[in-house]
């Protein structure tokens, strides 16, 4: 995944002698993120589809063999359920229960759970080179469906870091990132997102820096062509009507405590030849939560 941005930067005075507010992933620590993810989508005014995805990832963090700042992490997926629903049918799977293993779409998310993925990461926690491990899973015979691999353990590294683009902010500043970001080979996304620093809040009995977002976002991407995909084979344009969210970092910990972002879109999903296209409209929920951070054993 390609990423590109700019930022312009609206500050007030600033203060040298804090620590910077940045992301962290420090050596010889195991960090474990739970990240959950709704996708409601009106398909027509009496059928709904709905996407829930739950994931349980873990870094292990090490120095670079290289002698280079940064360090190096090792992910994996630790734990996956998915749960699909279209009109009446319904679809789950669960990586902790042995029976979904043996299923056509335990088999699709078992594939891509059986690897692993070493990142490098600059003094800046950006990723600057991947190498997957691990056995490669059979063809999946879902191909229209989402995998949670190697590919996603990274975009969750990079997403954790994203919007941390003035470390030297303060309480009252305010900062504006712009870019695309490339989706794999199948499109590009635009965004502006607007981010605040709103001071010292309580979450969860930790002292964190709130940092609240919005912004807008569209883009194409490629539509799987499969008759077991959620959609049909074509290029599906959306407009975001609304991205917005908020981030709890705390500064004891160097890393993101709780992330939520909501988005609020149109999907122009191609119809047959010669109808129109098909407006719909969509609202996808991401939370990213630490669950802890230990010393790696």
């Amino acid at each position: 995944m390609a990423f590109c941005q700019v930022f312009v930067f609206r500050a007030t005075a600033q203060d040298s002698s804090k620590p910077p507010l940045r992301p962290v992933f420090e050596a010889g620590n195991t960090y474990r993120f739970v990240t959950t993810t709704e996708v409601h989508m009106q398909m027509t005014p009496q059928s709904v589809r709905k996407v829930v995805v739950e994931q349980q990832a873990r870094f292990d963090a090490s120095v670079r063999v290289d002698g280079k700042k940064g360090v190096k992490l090792k992910g994996l997926t630790e734990k996956l359920s998915v749960k699909l629903q279209s009109g009446e049918r319904k679809l789950s799977y669960d990586s902790l229960k042995p029976e979904d293993k043996a299923t056509t779409l335990g088999r699709h998310f078992q594939a891509s759970l059986n690897r692993w993925v070493d990142l490098t990461l600059d003094d800046d926690m950006r990723v600057v080179a991947s190498e997957e491990h691990g056995r490669a899973g059979v063809a999946t015979p879902l191909p229209g469906l989402p995998q949670f691999g190697p590919d996603e353990l990274k975009q969750l590294v990079s997403n954790i870091s994203q919007g941390f683009t003035e470390p030297n902010a303060s309480e009252g500043d305010e900062w504006v990132l712009q870019g695309s970001r490339k989706v794999g080979d199948v499109g590009e996304l635009v965004f502006e997102i607007t981010y605040r620093h709103r001071g010292l809040a309580e979450f969860e009995e930790h002292r964190c820096i709130n940092i609240e977002f919005g912004g807008r976002m569209n883009g194409d991407v490629e539509l799987p062509g499969s008759g077991a995909s959620v959609f049909s084979k074509g290029k599906m344009g959306f407009q975001g009507n609304g991205l917005e969210g908020r981030i709890f970092y705390d500064p004891t910990v160097k890393m993101v405590r709780h992330s939520e972002q909501n988005i609020v879109m149109t999907l122009q999903i191609p119809g047959k030849a010669g109808d129109e296209p098909r407006q719909i409209p969509m609202q996808q929920r991401a939370i990213v939560r630490l669950l802890h951070v230990v010393p790696v054993q």
